[in-house]
């Protein structure tokens, strides 16, 4: 059982179960950090039509990600076994207290507070069914540069979706390079087939 329980006052929210509390002789786990498994039917997931990235191949793309990353930034890459739309999750023990404390903290400590409780304290975990990751697990080898920039901005994802980024407007030259990058792609492309015909 994955379970939550929230004080009545916003400001006391917390997660309230810890290891080993049961309840009904059934363990309970903040689903934060709960290794919460989907049921899987014929090896497949509820969609059912995205093949997944072997595990030899995610391996070496999880530590490739923490050393492009840095081990300063992610205490761990791993693949996911949960199911879900995202291209990555980040997991962080007591994810909620985590959240009321940095929105209580005041806007000029805000930057050193986000990197001192993030540090060596987040794991990501990587979909090998989502297609940014089974291409970027290709990409790293032939387009180094390129696939350096989603990896960062894949992270950065994950932790918007946390609700754990400060200040997202320092995204913005990563993002323009990641679109200048596509557009150039794209423009290659429209050469090539301009000149085939």
């Amino acid at each position: 059982i994955a379970a939550q329980v929230f004080d009545k006052q916003w400001y006391q929210r917390r997660v309230a179960i810890t290891a080993g509390e049961t309840y009904k002789d059934k363990r309970l786990t903040s689903a934060e950090a709960a290794n919460v498994k989907a049921k899987e039917k014929d090896g497949r997931n509820e969609e059912g039509e995205e093949p997944k990235l072997d595990k030899q191949s995610g391996s070496v793309l999880s530590s490739w990600m923490r050393n492009t990353l840095g081990k300063d930034t992610v205490k761990e890459v791993k693949l996911s076994d949960k199911h879900h739309s995202h291209p990555a999750v980040v997991v962080v023990e007591n994810l909620t207290t985590l959240r009321r404390y940095l929105a209580m903290t005041p806007p000029e400590q805000k930057e050193a507070s986000y990197k001192y409780l993030l540090h060596d304290n987040v794991t990501l975990e990587l979909n090998p069914q989502h297609p940014i990751i089974r291409k970027l697990a290709d990409m790293k080898d032939s387009h180094p540069e390129v696939a350096e920039l989603i990896a960062a901005q894949v992270f950065d994802n994950a932790l918007i979706n946390a609700d754990l980024v400060h200040d997202p407007r320092k995204m913005i030259p990563r993002l323009n390079k990641i679109l200048e990058s596509t557009l150039d792609s794209v423009e290659v492309s429209s050469s090539s087939k301009f000149q085939n015909e």
